[in-house]
């Protein structure tokens, strides 16, 4: 593969891990970069909060926002807020510990629109070059964003965006092929996010819709992006990550994962879940429904793994059932 960068940053293939809140933990982060991840990306931290704590109790503001292990790298941390002097304190700290920068202009969460942030640049791009500008400004690590193409079906305003961005001095751009008002319903649109490819000259990392390899493929070659992010495809499922590289490699596919090796996958991620520092048994719950989603009967497992009371007999019971 050709050698592929944002800024300075070299990152060893197009196939990035989507910024996923309460999915992306340690551990799930270490488990698909081990699988073929080559971007990883941490979940979305408001930058209030990591400014207010790192003051107030540093060790907890380690703890919960910059929990960042040395096996994740190139690794980028994705901050969200509305206020420019604020973002750029919240990229100054983080700036130590993550290869990369990343502002989410696209969180279309009813909270975050409230407080004037994600989405709400979208709608509002006149505000986009406040607060880029000043993070561009304060860190040396590249600086990207994500976005999403639209606020709706009627504001599809995605390259206009694109070119505020690029403006700024931004290294890359991902791109969600939805509007705010689709949220993850309907079908992502590329064609959009292959028209700003041809016209934004920093790289452009697509996302929507990749829950196979061929997808990943397909959507790679035919628009022309730098990197494919992988979201909810990669939920209890980092083979994704390394059966695309089959793809990308070799032009083959290889296998769906076995019963057994997702079930293996699972204890992969539970050896690395009890070494982290924040460990929370709804969180653990929510990874074992993931990695168990595509077995038979696994709705009544869903079912099952929700009732279950402590961790001892989460794991004896999926241990049952491999």
């Amino acid at each position: 593969m050709a050698e592929l960068k944002i800024g300075k940053v070299s990152i060893p293939n197009p196939l990035a891990l989507a910024p996923m809140a309460a999915v992306n933990c340690p551990a799930f982060r270490i488990l698909c970069k081990r699988y073929g991840a080559g971007l990883i990306y941490s979940p979305m931290i408001h930058s209030e909060q990591i400014t207010r704590l790192i003051k107030d109790d540093r060790e907890k503001a380690f703890k919960l926002f910059i929990d960042f292990e040395k096996e994740e790298h190139p690794i980028t941390a994705q901050i969200i807020g509305s206020k420019p002097d604020n973002m750029a304190d919240a990229a100054d700290i983080l700036s130590e510990y993550a290869d990369i920068i990343d502002i989410n202009f696209g969180c279309c969460s009813s909270d975050e629109l409230a407080n004037k942030s994600g989405a709400f640049f979208i709608k509002h791009p006149e505000f986009i070059k406040k607060v880029l500008t000043a993070v561009v400004n304060r860190v040396k690590n590249p600086v990207t964003a994500k976005i999403r193409i639209g606020w709706d079906d009627k504001s599809i305003n995605a390259l206009e965006v694109s070119k505020i961005i690029e403006d700024c001095g931004a290294s890359a751009i991902a791109i969600h092929g939805r509007t705010r008002k689709q949220g993850f319903s309907e079908k992502a649109d590329w064609n959009i996010i292959r028209e700003i490819k041809e016209k934004i000259n920093i790289p452009i990392i697509g996302n929507g819709d990749i829950f196979k390899p061929g997808t990943a493929k397909f959507l790679l070659e035919s628009t022309g992006v730098d990197f494919i992010m992988i979201g909810r495809g990669c939920l209890g499922n980092p083979f994704i990550f390394k059966r695309t590289l089959s793809v990308l490699e070799s032009g083959k596919n290889t296998p769906e994962p076995t019963k057994e090796q997702l079930i293996g996958s699972f204890f992969e991620f539970l050896e690395l879940y009890e070494k982290q520092k924040r460990q929370s048994f709804s969180e653990l719950k929510d990874h074992a429904m993931w990695f168990t989603k595509g077995l038979e009967g696994s709705r009544k497992v869903r079912q099952d793994i929700m009732a279950m009371k402590d961790k001892g007999s989460l794991v004896s019971y999926i241990k049952n059932i491999s």
